[in-house]
């Protein structure tokens, strides 16, 4: 005997409550899961390295940033100078030509400026040069620019223990256009006196290219 149409919805009906009933405890896990997914993620963070502190990472950015006694050394060379200029273009006798310097410590003594006025080839030249020391790579820096070039020459190098002599390479173009090694030397004689000298690579051979003997004014 087939059932009735309403004992048949009855069980239906029934059949439905029970299957739900059942996948109550399987929601409820679910969204405990889900709940719990987030402490889990918590839990594992102090795992991870710490980033560093924001005080200890600006204390380290002022240290660097702060001039010390590499930037001292600098310092002897201020002031404003009378440069004579002995170049060499070949063999021989060098041209001799005068100017003047001044020079200063800019940016809270983090560098030295110099602003230098002569004549060459018969020409008004003018020049401009920074030099300074990197507390991070632990080398003096310089940047020199003038009126006879639109190339930027950048050098870097050392000074001795005595903190006489500073010697710095670059690379730069020589009397042909090239790329030539140069050897810059800036020696401090005295308060009143320094001497820089450039030497080139040319013929495979270091030579004098230019020598100039400042004397304060």
């Amino acid at each position: 005997m087939n059932p009735r149409p309403s004992s048949c919805r009855h069980r239906a009906a029934l059949a439905l409550s029970v299957c739900l009933l059942a996948a109550l405890p399987a929601a409820a896990w679910a969204r405990d899961a889900v709940k719990a997914k987030p402490a889990a993620k918590a839990a594992a963070k102090p795992e991870a390295s710490a980033p560093a502190a924001p005080d200890s990472m600006m204390a380290e950015m002022m240290k660097l940033a702060t001039p010390g006694p590499a930037h001292a050394t600098l310092k002897a060379m201020e002031g404003k100078w009378k440069a004579v200029v002995k170049s060499w273009n070949g063999p021989g006798e060098p041209s001799v030509s005068e100017g003047t310097a001044e020079n200063r410590m800019i940016l809270g003594g983090r560098y030295l400026e110099e602003r230098f006025q002569s004549t060459m080839m018969q020409m008004p030249f003018e020049g401009y040069g920074l030099t300074g020391y990197d507390n991070a790579s632990h080398r003096y820096q310089s940047l020199w620019v003038d009126n006879m070039s639109t190339s930027m020459m950048t050098s870097a190098g050392a000074m001795d223990d005595a903190g006489k002599t500073l010697t710095m390479t670059a690379t730069a173009p020589g009397p042909d256009g090239k790329p030539m090694d140069m050897r810059m030397v800036n020696k401090i004689v005295d308060e009143n006196t320094h001497v820089f000298s450039m030497y080139g690579i040319m013929g495979g051979q270091e030579q004098l290219m230019m020598e100039i003997t400042y004397t304060r004014m």
